[in-house]
């Protein structure tokens, strides 16, 4: 029976902790008197164990008790995982969550984040050093100013500039209009700086209206957003990272009523580091030590590693402290964070005398200076593993790829159209020609043949596609529309437009097909 095993803090006398360790258990699981149950299998099956005791300091008060749970009396569900853990204990005084132990068969129900750190630095094309990150503020002034912060963070070369999260727009239209003209004003100073800088908004509506929210931010091409998973839910927050190919980041607003007492109440590492991770957060939000919060230096650390350590099969998370962070203390900051961390530096960096893009560059010019030398290498850490680095070029890129009568390439051999069937396909096969083989390009160029019968996915995604047929005959169904092809003519499928290809002919239907080198993974319709 596989068991998720959870530790406390508990202030008690010696001569009582015991019992009321036990208590918990029962609480916990049957919620009813130890006298109650006189089921052996109950007591078996359901009622937590208590498997160990031990002081937790030198005050002969505080104890520190792990309890053993069926890891089924979660069912898989992160919302009965935290009822399981700390329902009704949270009601009674002098015990605290601190950590927990989760069970592979456990962990395996979650995806956790879509990036994680490697995927989240592909998309601003940072690899050797800490990302810096600001907060659009204040709310009430006009969308002309966030767009304008926006663009001189960015021009100034900053990563990641995201809405501080009071930006709660009146309506749709009110959000629609000022985060458009926040991600144009950030494409804007890309342009000009060829860098990545990207913008993420705060999303917070009411909760029939989340997709339309999110399904806007993808249509302008957003890549990720800012979320509160405490006050939209931490499974409604694993549901939209399960459904949008996104980078959440995760703001702790809410949670400061579990950390502000020092005997009650649950750990910031297992709340904003574990569980937001475990829900799909790639970048978690937390005070940062010295600030106007009560987070100590330990608090911190713990966070990060509960998101960089192995956990399964998820990737791994960037801890983004904020407040605390000046000029002044950047070296301090990158002893105790190290390379794979977020600063997000608001009020020292938007309050500096010079202007946004000049203060901006200062920092970024300090952070760099401290990682002198380093680069972010997959496969050097243990945990950093989920997502592939950008490749480049070599002396074995093939520079002429002779083309064959079979309709394929030399040294181009096919591959599998799809690793899983989650999204049906038939009789389809893929050469990747350029894009995936070490040359420097931003888009791969792939050859697909579809047999008589056969078709791909019903899908559609973020990126754009450019399909030029070469042989053969085949249709293109695009949002409901069907276009027929025949050689050389060519397709635009615009991004997340539903969108699939099919060969009703007696002989092979073959098109190139053109995408971004960083894309997102296909949506189900």
């Amino acid at each position: 029976m596989d068991k998720i095993i959870a530790d406390y803090i508990v202030r008690a006398g010696g001569a009582e902790i015991e019992r009321i360790a036990r208590e918990i258990a029962f609480e916990q699981t049957v919620e009813v008197p130890e006298t109650l149950i006189t089921s052996d299998t109950i007591l078996e099956n359901i009622v937590g164990q208590v498997v160990n005791i031990q002081p937790a300091d030198n005050t002969a008060s505080r104890f520190r008790v792990s309890i053993a749970f069926n890891a089924e009396l979660a069912n898989g569900q992160i919302s009965q995982l935290l009822n399981l853990l700390f329902g009704n204990i949270s009601i009674k005084n002098n015990i605290k969550l601190v950590d927990v132990t989760l069970p592979p068969s456990f962990v395996r129900r979650f995806r956790g984040p879509n990036f994680g750190i490697n995927g989240v630095r592909q998309l601003c094309g940072v690899f050797d050093r800490p990302l810096l990150s600001t907060a659009i503020k204040p709310r009430g002034a006009s969308h002309e100013a966030f767009a304008r912060i926006a663009h001189d963070f960015a021009l100034g070369g900053g990563d990641i500039v995201k809405d501080d999260h009071n930006l709660v727009d009146s309506d749709f239209e009110a959000f629609k209009s000022r985060v458009s003209r926040c991600q144009a004003a950030v494409q804007e100073a890309n342009r000009t700086t060829g860098r990545n800088t990207l913008y993420f908004p705060y999303v917070l509506s009411p909760q029939d209206r989340l997709e339309s929210y999110l399904d806007f931010v993808l249509s302008v091409g957003i890549r990720g957003v800012l979320l509160s998973p405490f006050l939209i839910g931490l499974d409604t927050v694993r549901t939209l990272a399960e459904a949008y190919p996104l980078v959440i980041m995760a703001h702790p607003t809410f949670t400061g009523t579990f950390f502000h007492d020092p005997d009650h109440g649950v750990a910031p590492g297992v709340l904003l580091g574990k569980l937001f991770r475990l829900i799909g957060c790639d970048i978690s939000v937390f005070p940062n030590y010295g600030g106007r919060f009560s987070f100590t230096k330990e608090d911190c650390r713990i966070i990060q590693q509960h998101l960089q350590e192995p956990f399964g099969h998820l990737s791994p998370g960037l801890p983004a402290p904020a407040g605390g962070m000046r000029f002044e203390n950047l070296a301090q900051m990158a002893e105790q964070y190290g390379p794979d961390a977020v600063f997000l530096i608001g009020g020292a960096l938007l309050g500096d005398s010079d202007s946004l893009q000049a203060s901006t560059e200062k920092f970024l010019d300090a952070i760099t200076s401290l990682f002198p030398g380093h680069r972010h290498q997959n496969g050097n850490d243990s945990w950093q593993s989920a997502c592939e680095l950008p490749t480049f070029g070599t002396a074995e890129v093939l520079t002429h790829l002779p083309f064959q009568k079979d309709y394929s390439w030399a040294g181009r051999p096919a591959s599998d159209y799809k690793s899983s069937q989650a999204l049906p396909f038939q009789g389809v096969k893929r050469h990747e020609l350029i894009g995936q083989h070490g040359e420097r390009t931003r888009f791969d160029l792939r050859y697909f043949e579809i047999a008589p019968r056969g078709y791909s996915s019903l899908e559609k995604h973020i990126h754009t596609h450019a399909i030029i047929c070469i042989r053969g005959k085949g249709e293109l169904q695009i949002n409901g529309e069907v276009i027929e092809l025949k050689p050389f003519d060519i397709a635009y499928v615009p991004p997340l437009a539903v969108h699939q290809l099919r060969n009703h002919e007696q002989e092979p239907f073959g098109f190139f097909c053109i995408v971004d080198h960083d894309r997102d993974r296909p949506m189900k319709p």
